[in-house]
């Protein structure tokens, strides 16, 4: 293998092995490093620059990283006071959280309130297992607890209350990891959306050098590296601001 393609396949490697810790709640072991890397053959300072680089986006080795190293101060302080309000929630006996449960299944507002409320601290414990993935903790809360409110009032097919805590549960995991992947999405869109305006610049910048002149669209499309349809979203992305596309003409 060349340089080129070992470098090539480690980038690729690399990119896997994120994905791998992203969806196992940012934790990576150190065996499925080693597995991952296994045919690169890397040294131990290489397998350091690993971990450093997955430690910089708040991915552990065979543990999780501490929360006061993922979370920002705004953020840290946030779950500060939420965990402080929630801690002052009174909790119901075994017993109690039972009866909530039956007769939140039944329909009852009131007690599907004051479940809702008994697992409000739920919400945090799990919205902490999807930090580092590009969504504040607060939105994680906010989300998680919309799809607790709606949760509660959509108990009635199930069997038993010792199903109500698991699905409320589920619920809430859904909600975040929707919302992490429509912030990658958008992300993902985002970047491609700079990636292209990159690209109609810099080809609109090489013509109009040759040509002494702004280019039109068509000028630019007929060279065949980018589309009309390219050049038209670039000019929408950057608002006009491709200096050597004459936009009269387009």
């Amino acid at each position: 293998m060349n340089e080129f393609s070992k470098e090539e396949n480690f980038i690729t490697m690399l990119q896997a092995v994120l994905k791998k810790a992203q969806k196992n709640h940012n934790v990576i072991s150190r065996q499925d490093l080693q597995d991952a890397f296994g045919d690169l053959q890397l040294d131990d300072a290489q397998m350091k620059q690993v971990e450093n680089y997955l430690h910089a986006n708040n991915i552990g080795v065979d543990e999780a990283l501490p929360l006061e190293d993922v979370l920002t101060e705004e953020e840290h302080n946030y779950l500060k006071d939420y965990e402080e309000m929630v801690s002052r929630i009174e909790q119901p006996s075994e017993g109690e959280l039972e009866a909530l449960e039956i007769q939140a299944m039944a329909g009852e507002a009131d007690a599907q309130r004051r479940l809702a409320e008994t697992m409000l601290s739920d919400v945090v414990d799990i919205a902490k297992l999807y930090i580092g993935q590009g969504v504040y903790m607060e939105d994680l809360i906010g989300i998680g607890n919309e799809a607790l409110m709606r949760g509660v009032k959509l108990l009635a097919p199930l069997d038993k209350p010792s199903e109500v805590k698991p699905d409320l549960a589920q619920r809430i995991m859904t909600a975040m990891e929707e919302l992490i992947a429509e912030d990658m999405d958008q992300a993902v869109a985002g970047q491609d959306a700079a990636d292209l305006t990159n690209k109609v610049k810099e080809k609109a910048d090489e013509l109009a050098a040759d040509l002494g002149r702004k280019v039109t669209v068509e000028e630019l499309a007929a060279e065949g590296d980018v589309t009309e349809d390219e050049i038209m979203d670039a000019i929408r992305i950057s608002a006009n601001k491709i200096d050597s596309i004459d936009y009269k003409q387009a």
